[in-house]
């Protein structure tokens, strides 16, 4: 009994030892509050730091999120304070921005709604900032600044109605399928169809079964564009492997990981899994789901344990990315999660928590040094740095009342 919770009596201390940082790199100048972040080139190299970006996927939302979370979570007034004071500053800045949700409004929109419920407060009053959505066409179909991403958003069902239209339009058919090319790419490869969360068609396919567990009218619709994504991402299966490719490179890699590859993959199989069973009827057969989601456990679970091998034969490489969301292993960590919250093996958990107790003695003791999967430290952002590696361990940690990461607080 003593060697199961010794585990979780030292994720609850790195949880807390994350949670003093993220509040002690927090900068306050007056009415503003937040964090700095890496200013990323195209193709994204960080080259300085700066205070300012608002966004959801690396800037102050969703940190501000996390500090929310683990406020409550720890009985801290000092984080929901801060994360109150950031999202009020927030939101005013995030009006300039696009329409979409990890870099958008949308995602803006989404943290301070998560806060305001965590909380049970609002973040700030009216301020008059549109966070939503005019109805405009994205440039493109994904999770992370397209019509998917609006749909996880905040819409009514009217504009839930509009976003399915236009995915529905913009899906490309054939007898493998549907899937959802880049829009006017400057070349064939990089518009080509993606596998995967972030930019592929598990992002498409949760953002539609959320839509259409929100409005039972436009369940049809979404079931039918669910089914043909599910059968154009299976296609792509590799069997030796195990896994599912990244295509944005020829020959293409096989990852484990929230962006590209299993992690994001087996997510969205186990929230599927989770809805079918909550009464959500899309017509999917229940063994693949279910098949596919234990073969992205098994990668997801392979990947942990061989980073933890390497790392400990002196292999840095092997934890490039930390414990990140995005780049990193707190993707695989958190489907291991999900995978006991559905399926109830206590044996993920148990494997989940070794695996972050130990990766996190490998990074060291001062998190702010921990990779983030770019080449620089010293990130806090929910993706790309120290923020989602702490909601990851806070889950790790106290497993039933942390929603999950990858899914944006979905419980």
């Amino acid at each position: 009994m003593q060697e199961q919770q010794s585990p979780a009596l030292d994720l609850q201390r790195l949880v807390e030892r994350c949670a003093d940082t993220l509040a002690g790199v927090a900068f306050r100048d007056g009415e503003r509050a937040g964090w700095l972040s890496w200013e990323l080139t195209g193709d994204g190299r960080p080259t300085r730091m700066r205070a300012g970006n608002p966004t959801l996927y690396d800037g102050d939302a969703g940190t501000a999120w996390v500090c929310a979370e683990l406020g409550v979570l720890l009985g801290r007034d000092d984080l929901v304070e801060l994360a109150q004071r950031v999202m009020a500053d927030t939101s005013t800045r995030a009006a300039q921005l696009p329409a979409g949700l990890l870099t958008g409004r949308a995602g803006v929109g989404l943290a301070q709604k998560r806060i305001e419920v965590l909380t049970g407060s609002r973040t700030a009053e009216s301020l008059g900032v549109d966070l939503g959505w005019d109805g405009t066409p994205p440039g493109s179909a994904d999770l992370t600044s397209g019509v998917a991403g609006l749909l996880v958003g905040d819409l009514t069902a009217a504009q839930a109605e509009t976003a399915l239209l236009l995915l529905e339009r913009s899906a490309h058919g054939g007898p493998g399928g549907y899937c959802w090319p880049e829009p006017e790419a400057p070349d064939p490869l990089a518009g080509r169809p993606l596998c995967g969360l972030a930019h592929g068609n598990s992002g498409v396919v949760w953002a539609l079964a959320e839509t259409a567990a929100r409005y039972e009218a436009l369940a049809p619709r979404a079931g039918e564009l669910i089914r043909e994504a599910l059968r154009w991402e299976r296609s792509w299966f590799d069997p030796v492997r195990g896994r599912w490719p990244d295509l944005r490179t020829v020959p293409p890699s096989h990852p484990a990981l929230w962006c590209h590859g299993a992690a994001g993959i087996g997510a969205v199989r186990l929230r599927l899994l989770a809805l079918s069973g909550q009464g959500l009827e899309l017509g999917l057969p229940l063994e693949e789901l279910t098949a596919e989601a234990e073969l992205a456990v098994q990668a997801c679970g392979q990947v942990l344990a061989d980073s933890v091998q390497l790392a400990q034969a002196q292999d840095p490489a092997a934890l490039a990315g930390g414990l990140t969301l995005c780049h990193g292993l707190g993707g695989p960590l958190d489907v291991l999660l999900s995978a006991h919250r559905l399926w109830e093996v206590p044996e993920h958990l148990a494997a989940a928590r070794s695996m972050a107790v130990a990766v996190a003695d490998l990074l060291g003791q001062n998190p702010l040094d921990w990779p983030s999967g770019l080449s620089a430290t010293g990130g806090s952002s929910l993706f790309l740095g120290l923020g989602g590696a702490a909601l990851v361990l806070a889950r790790a940690a106290y497993p039933d009342r942390i929603g999950s990461p990858a899914l944006l607080g979905i419980r």
